[in-house]
């Protein structure tokens, strides 16, 4: 039998932490039972990852939200405001769905809060308000859009992959997905416009 070459065999190491770790939580997820999974012994993890926190480091970043980041549309996209906003959040619901098993752990160890996991996740998930906040300036410049508007709306989309990402992988929650950016967009965009109306 030959044996897999480092490197993949390091990929696979994380595939299968980042599995576990949706599946069971990070506390849920030992070197031990990692190692079963992998077929490997403890040791071999080890050679790979000094420690468990360097593993849930590079299983978080290997979920590769560092992909999502990148501008989806560098072009920047035709229409109103509300279809640009609308198109941008579509866009991003469907990557977190694809990517599913990264977010799942996002928002279980936010609720656990293992320090292990939940620094490099608190990271990814300011790193994520950022790169929002920047494509909104690129997307939809001609919106008033702030920094606590932008915090919003990330708590939106994380609303939306909580309410989403349980059920199954079916045509009917990529349209539920698409209504959702649609009604958000709407939302944000009528709020950003007219705060004070929101409060009457």
């Amino acid at each position: 039998m030959a044996i897999a070459p480092p490197r993949d065999q390091r990929t696979r190491i994380l595939d299968a932490a980042l599995g576990l770790m949706a599946e069971r939580g990070a506390r849920g997820m030992s070197m031990r039972r990692l190692a079963a999974a992998c077929d490997l012994n403890v040791a071999t993890l080890y050679h790979y990852f000094p420690s468990k926190q360097d593993l849930f480091r590079e299983a978080i970043a290997h979920g590769r939200y560092d992909a999502l980041l990148a501008n989806p549309f560098p072009d920047g996209l035709a229409g109103p405001p509300e279809a640009r906003l609308a198109a941008l959040l579509d866009h991003l619901f469907a990557e977190m769905v694809d990517t599913g098993d990264l977010w799942r752990v996002l928002l279980s160890e936010c609720l656990h809060g293992d320090d292990d996991v939940l620094a490099p996740l608190l990271e990814m998930s300011a790193a994520f308000e950022h790169a929002l906040g920047a494509w909104l300036a690129d997307i939809v410049p001609d919106a008033a859009i702030d920094r606590q508007a932008v915090r919003l709306l990330r708590h939106a989309v994380y609303g939306v992959l909580i309410e989403h990402l349980p059920q199954a992988d079916v045509p009917a929650r990529r349209d539920a997905l698409a209504e959702r950016a649609r009604d958000i967009a709407s939302v944000f965009l009528r709020l950003a416009h007219d705060p004070a109306g929101a409060r009457s």
